[in-house]
């Protein structure tokens, strides 16, 4: 009985061998695929940490943006520029780190939270040092070489590049500037058109900034004549090279101080405007004045956020 049962289990063996055509691998064979699945899960995880990386870099470079610029308020603005396709990356590399993890020689034995868990805080860690040493800006300023790649500053390009809401961004073309503070002043925007600025409201480290030769992003507006632009501020550019966060928050602290300068200067004139009753009544005596920068949407915008 013994021996027609080991016959008849052997047979049945045999029978499958033959029948699915199973073929014996050599320990290397088992060696390979178990480092490559080994190295598939230091791949997810690596640019799981890259996707961090930028992630953080854009979290950190936007804290200190002129949003009020660009946008009513901070919650618009962020759901504008977080960089999505890398959250997304992010999530998806977490997932094949998992999954790859999973399918190493013994992986089976460890819950899915434990294998989660480590996959994503190694991710994060190590995201977290790339964006330390400036990794974060590398890769999106090198990826945005590529033309189908959206880096944060083709984006913020497009932000910035809008006259007709009163945002521009380029470079004085005609140097030097002259050491009086000018009147107009032609400025090339980044499209390569030419514009007739009045940069009779810029302070003089705002006129420094249009001489250096480099991109500068101005608030203002559009007024009576062609092509013609009222500069009401100059801040410079910090999406063309690393920069500290120190920059970044004194380009903030500018950007306030000149925001407050033109709110301090429509509290002066509204004792004139009790007589109006209607902000298109306000804003047709405002332009009577010496500057419309008192009108400029981010005036409005940064007193909405203050009340």
């Amino acid at each position: 009985m013994d021996e027609q049962t080991t016959v008849s289990c052997k047979d049945r063996v045999m029978n499958r061998i033959e029948c699915e055509h199973i073929c014996p691998r050599s320990k290397t064979f088992f060696k390979t695929r178990e480092c490559a699945v080994w190295g598939l899960w230091g791949l997810s995880v690596v640019i799981g940490a890259l996707a961090v990386a930028v992630t953080l870099f854009v979290v950190a470079h936007r804290q200190y943006a002129l949003y009020e610029a660009t946008h009513d308020n901070f919650f618009t603005f962020m759901v504008d520029v977080l960089p999505y396709l890398w959250i997304i990356m992010f999530a998806l590399m977490v997932g094949v780190a998992v999954y790859n993890l999973r399918h190493t020689k013994g992986g089976y034995r460890y819950p899915l939270w434990k294998i989660f868990g480590s996959s994503m805080v190694l991710s994060l860690a190590g995201g977290t040092g790339l964006h330390l040493l400036g990794m974060g800006y590398t890769v999106d300023h090198g990826l945005g070489m590529m033309g189908i790649y959206p880096s944060e500053e083709k984006k913020e390009m497009r932000m910035w590049q809008n006259p007709d809401d009163g945002r521009l961004l380029g470079k004085v073309s005609a140097l030097p500037l002259p050491p009086e503070a000018p009147g107009i002043v032609t400025f090339t925007d980044v499209s390569g058109k030419d514009w007739k600025v009045d940069v009779s409201d810029l302070a003089p480290h705002e006129l420094d900034l249009l001489a250096n030769e480099e991109n500068v992003r101005l608030i203002g507006v559009m007024t009576e004549g062609d092509m013609l632009f009222h500069s009401c501020g100059a801040f410079p550019w910090l999406l063309d090279k690393p920069v500290r966060r120190e920059d970044l928050e004194a380009a903030r602290v500018a950007f306030e101080d000149k925001i407050h300068g033109y709110e301090e200067r429509l509290e002066e004139k509204m004792p004139q405007l009790r007589g109006f009753d209607d902000e298109e009544g306000e804003t047709e005596e405002l332009k009577d004045d010496d500057s419309p920068c008192a009108t400029i949407a981010p005036v409005k915008r940064m007193r909405r956020g203050e009340e």
